[in-house]
């Protein structure tokens, strides 16, 4: 039985591959009208500082967009409506702290009121409308409960109902450098996500967390410039609906706070935070206590703003009477970080002007080769990624093309990089994965055996290397998640992620175009034609045997 299994599948890889030498053969075309000299000069000018980063909202991401459309219309893609447009225009609401109306205010018995309305910036949840929260105030040491350690900050002190004030990190070495614990610069105790889920289980109304005095830090603009921007402001698509409002007003909330402030807390309790940080770290027993005759008052109150920002699409129509009315659909975001607060331009070169660039030379390829197409292809600029991969989510939920129309959805984010021996280690928190050579990461494909073989297939003919490790839905960095196609993963879409990876400039203001292999891009643009190519031409129903609402319920 097993041998004749064997020799029916071989059977199939055959055929397959020999339909795909006779494709390779048919678009010859549609893969010499790829060229380096192209994508570098799209490249160039949607990384360009001129276009200070194309954050969305900005105008660097309308001009961004505008050419785009103005590609895709030179190409001679259709445009999504009868009136020659090529734009989808959707609205973020955005809501940001109003830092005048903004304040805590420390209340004490006999003494005027101290009142500070900077440095205090909201960590999660989200909201969406003011808040204000008062209470007592207990100080907590680092924040840690340890039954492996014999430690815990809680053992002595109330905190239900009260606002907790904790330092980051944990007992530390002299030199604010190990761990006291278990001498590592970093451990699960440090990492505030394991102590949030202890605390939030105490009921506190809030936590306030101050960096340690041994950090040499005051405040979050230490660390960067750019998270008190980052953190001060909230985004959603509009006339959605708040899908997790019941769930986000039952969680703590965290503050990232200055520490002058948690000093002016301390004030009158005979304690500072310095003494404090040395008596525990000493010791390695809790210091932690209520500080008496003082009331915190927090009130955060927001700004509302509406962003209207566009997607951008253009569409090619098939040949084959039935097939035709079956969709393709290739994504990339075409939007960035920006500046950050010295106005050094995050270009996004790599992310994701590299991926954009590719859908240009792969919409011009498929219009030499449209006359051979059996399925229709559309070529889908997304913006909105970055701040939370709104541009998608509104195509997803707004579909030009229906849903069901939609065969597969092949993404493409971050193309354009080959491994060199300074990608090494982590960044932001991320393993650095970018690949060298021929090899190119491949998520997706999980929800349908036939685009899974159409990938592995066109791996073989391009003779590219795909690479797997990141494709588990589980896998710790989650970058199954973090791109565009989840969205149309999440309709039940079937989607393939293309990425060359994670580098050492991924969100630095050195991804810049100088550091682009165009040789490599060249290469996966050449690949991601040829996956849809086959795609289109594939004679039978691009089936989702497993589909994404479905993984976990059997």
């Amino acid at each position: 039985m097993k041998s004749g299994k064997f020799l029916m599948n071989l059977l199939f890889v055959i055929l397959l591959l020999s339909a795909g030498n006779q494709h390779m053969r048919a678009q010859k075309t549609g893969l010499k009208s790829i060229t380096i000299s192209d994508l570098e000069a799209h490249l160039d000018f949607l990384a360009s500082d001129e276009l200070q980063g194309r954050a969305t909202g900005e105008a660097g991401l309308q001009i961004a967009a505008r050419y785009l459309a103005s590609e895709a219309q030179k190409i001679g893609l259709k445009a999504v409506d009868d009136n020659n447009n090529y734009f989808q225009d959707y609205i973020i609401d955005e809501f940001t702290y109003d830092m005048d109306s903004s304040k805590i205010t420390i209340e004490s018995p006999g003494s005027k009121p101290t009142i500070l309305n900077n440095d205090f910036y909201l960590v999660t949840p989200q909201v969406y409308e003011d808040l204000t929260i008062s209470g007592e105030v207990v100080f907590c040491g680092y924040g840690i409960n340890s039954a492996k350690f014999n430690y815990n900050d809680f053992e002595e002190v109330d905190v239900e109902n009260k606002i907790v004030l904790i330092m980051n990190r944990g007992p530390m070495d002299e030199y604010g450098v190990h761990s006291k614990f278990d001498d590592q610069n970093w451990n699960d105790m440090q990492n505030f996500t394991y102590k949030y889920i202890y605390i939030h289980s105490l009921q506190p109304k809030a936590v306030l967390l101050v960096l340690d005095p041994k950090s040499g830090l005051q405040s979050i603009e230490d660390i960067n410039p750019d998270l008190p921007k980052y953190l001060s402001t909230s985004r959603k698509l509009k006339g959605t609906a708040d899908t997790f409002s019941s769930f986000i007003d039952n969680l703590t909330r965290l503050f990232i706070i200055h520490r002058n402030l948690a000093e002016e807390l301390l004030e009158g309790s005979g304690m500072d935070l310095e003494t404090l940080q040395k008596k525990i770290d000493y010791s390695l027993e809790p210091h932690s206590f209520p500080i008496r005759d003082k009331t915190l008052n927090i009130q955060l109150k927001f700004d509302k703003n509406e962003l209207p920002v566009p997607n951008v699409m253009g569409i090619i129509e098939g040949n084959d009477p039935a097939l035709k009315e079956e969709y393709l659909l290739y994504t990339a975001h075409f939007d960035h970080l920006g500046t950050d607060g010295s106005g050094n331009v995050f270009n996004g070169a790599d992310d994701n002007a590299s991926g954009s660039a590719a859908l240009i030379e792969m919409a011009e390829a498929f219009i030499t080769e449209k006359n051979k197409l059996k399925r229709s292809v559309g070529f889908l600029w997304v913006s909105g990624e970055e701040i939370g991969l709104f541009g998608s989510q509104y195509y997803s939920e707004n579909p030009i093309i229906p849903l069901e129309k939609t065969v597969a959805v092949i993404n493409l984010d971050m193309i354009g990089r080959t491994r060199t021996p300074e990608d090494v280690g982590t960044v932001l928190d991320d393993e650095i994965s970018v690949l060298g050579g021929d090899s190119i990461g491949v998520i997706g494909g999980l929800q349908s055996n036939v685009l899974m073989t159409i990938n592995k297939e066109t791996l073989a003919q391009m003779n590219m290397i795909g690479d797997y490790r990141y494709n588990s839905p589980d896998h710790p960095q989650r970058l199954f998640y973090r791109s565009d196609h989840f969205n149309f993963a999440n309709k039940d879409v079937p989607v393939l992620f293309y990425s060359t990876g994670i580098h050492k400039d991924y969100h630095q203001i050195t991804d810049t175009p100088d550091r682009i292999d165009y040789e490599k891009l060249k290469k996966v643009t050449a690949f991601t034609f040829m996956v849809g190519y086959n795609i289109s031409k594939y004679n039978g129903a691009v089936a989702v045997d497993n589909p994404f609402s479905q993984w976990g319920k059997n």
